[in-house]
Formats: C-alpha cells, structure tokens, sequence
C-alpha cells in the first residue's frame, strides 16, 4: 500500500477547493505534486533576486518582436562598449551572475561570439557565473560558447509564432538544432517555455516542451508571456491559469528535472493565484515569489530554502566553469 506523505494530503486538500481548474485538470495537479515529492520531497526553492541583464547591443534589436519591441532592452545595464569593465564592477559589488543578453539579429542569434574575448577576461578575473541567452545557432557558434555557465533557450512550438510574433523565417527545427548544438558541446541548458505567446496556446507549449526534453535539459522555465506597452501584442490578455497548468503539470511528468516558475510573469493578483496553482501543480522552484508563493509553501508543510543573488534555473551545486579557453 502506498504511503501518502502530509505534504500530498494537505495539497489535495487544497486542489479539490479550486474554481479556475476542471476536475480531470486537478487530477492530474495531484498527480503532478506526487510527483514533485518523490523527486524532490518537501523542498522548495525560492529565488528572491535574479541575475544582474546586460545587454551585449544596447537597446538595439534588429527583430522587433511583437511581443518586445526592445522594451525590455530598455530595463538592461548597457554593456555594448565596456563589457569587460562592467562585469568586473559588478563583482567588485558582490554580485554572483550575470546574465548576458540584447538585442536579436536578423539571423536570430544573440551576439555573444562576438564578445567573446571580453567574456573570457570576465571568467578569468571574476568569479561572476555567466548565464546568457543566445537564441537560435549554428553549431560553429555553439562552439564559440563554452564560457557559458548556462546558456538559456526560448523554445517555441509552432512555425507560425516564429515567423509572425519574432518575425523569423526559421522553424522549430532550427530550435531544435540549437539545443542539440549545446548539448553537443555540454554546456548546461535551461530551455524557456513561453506560455501564451502562440495563438496555438497549449498546443504549440506542450510541443515546445517535447523538444526540450529531448536534449538533456538542467532545468525547465516556465514563462508567461505580459502585455506589455509599446508593442503590437499590449492588448493580448495572459494567458488562462488553466492553460498554464496544463504545462506545469505535463513537464513535471515527463521531465525528471527542476520545474522552475520564471520571474518574467505577469503581476498583481493574476501572479498571487499563478503562484498557488503553480506551487500546487509540482513546481519546485520559483523566481522572485509572491507572498502567496509563501504562503502557500509553509501551508503545504514545504520547507523553503531561498537562494539570494541566484537565477531560478541554476543548480545549487554548480560552480562556475574554469576560464579553459
């Protein structure tokens, strides 16, 4: 006979009272919790300050994204001329990470090869870790990536948001070159799902989550797109806490990795409820939580462990990667 812990007692209490879920979806919550358990018993990991973002092109993005429009570039510390310079204050204040980021090119791609000596004297005379996202790539540049302590992944499901939402003529098989890539290379990947972006909605995620798992990920990110002002998409609505679960739940089955709820989510109280069906649904990891996120750990009995200065899909036993050039 199976034991049930008071950990999952206590969350199917908890499912059985919610109203934004149906009843086939909170059986597959639970399931999804049990699951959580028995990976990573009663621990959660909050991740209450992120990695410092540089933007490696200033607010410049030959893209666009419907869904951006380089807003975010605008929130980014400016590391276009003096990476090697910024990097090294940011160490001399105590920061732990960085993460590399900026505007796209028109191939796609992140420019970090182009840095790269900068990056390297970074490794060298900090002990900063180094996450960055780098887009869709090439092997050749996959190559060029190996000072990378993480090297984040936007997956997306369908052809259409790629062409008509980041305005590339790509596929998802480019996608999925990247992350074999990386994986040939072995630098650690933490592939981004973005939910609500694909008009397909979960369709479209829950592919998206296929081709992830196939590559080795550390961690799983789970990101729900915001309207944002400035942009074609500011009228969009986020997507439904239903639909999210219904990925939360299905990579916490398939994926014996972290789960992580990314901080790039929408506020206010759509983020309060967000967290409690996350934390319900098997997340074991969540960036910059709520106070519900709080609330509803210590009610499920889940022992909290925070990680100040640390993005939410890194590992608590990695350690930076040696300046091997």
């Amino acid at each position: 006979m199976t034991t049930i812990t008071r950990e999952e007692r206590i969350a199917a209490e908890e499912i059985s009272r919610l109203t934004l879920v149906s009843n086939s979806l909170k059986d597959a919550m639970l399931e999804s919790f049990t699951r959580r358990i028995e990976l990573f018993e009663d621990v959660i990991h909050f991740y209450p300050q992120p990695f410092t973002p540089l933007s490696l092109t200033g607010e410049r993005c030959e893209l666009s994204c419907k869904h951006c429009n380089a807003h975010y570039l605008k929130h980014m510390i400016d590391a276009s001329q003096n990476l090697t310079r910024v990097g090294e204050e940011l160490h001399n204040r105590g920061t732990t990470g960085i993460i590399l980021s900026g505007g796209s090119t028109r191939e796609g791609y992140v420019p970090l090869y182009q840095h790269k000596r900068d990056i390297w004297k970074i490794k060298e005379n900090t002990s900063l870790l180094i996450s960055a996202h780098v887009g869709m790539i090439t092997r050749e540049q996959a190559r060029e990536l190996h000072f990378l302590d993480t090297a984040l992944v936007d997956v997306i499901g369908d052809n259409r948001t790629i062409r008509e939402i980041l305005g590339l003529e790509k596929t998802c098989e480019d996608i999925e070159n990247t992350l074999r890539y990386l994986n040939d290379e072995n630098i650690p990947t933490a592939p981004h799902i973005i939910v609500g972006l694909s008009e397909k909605g979960p369709e479209s995620e829950l592919h998206a989550l296929e081709i992830a798992r196939k590559y080795k990920p550390n961690t799983i990110v789970i990101v729900i797109f915001i309207p944002t002002p400035d942009t074609p998409l500011r009228e969009r609505n986020p997507p439904a806490i239903e639909n999210i679960i219904k990925i939360v739940t299905t990579a916490r089955t398939t994926i014996d990795v972290p789960i992580s709820l990314s901080c790039v989510r929408p506020g206010g109280r759509y983020r309060q409820l967000l967290d409690h069906y996350a934390i319900l649904s098997g997340i074991d990891r969540i960036a910059v939580p709520s106070r519900e996120a709080y609330r509803t750990a210590e009610e499920l009995k889940l022992k909290i462990t925070e990680h100040p200065g640390l993005c939410c899909p890194w590992q608590e036993n990695q350690q930076p990667k040696p300046p091997t050039q």
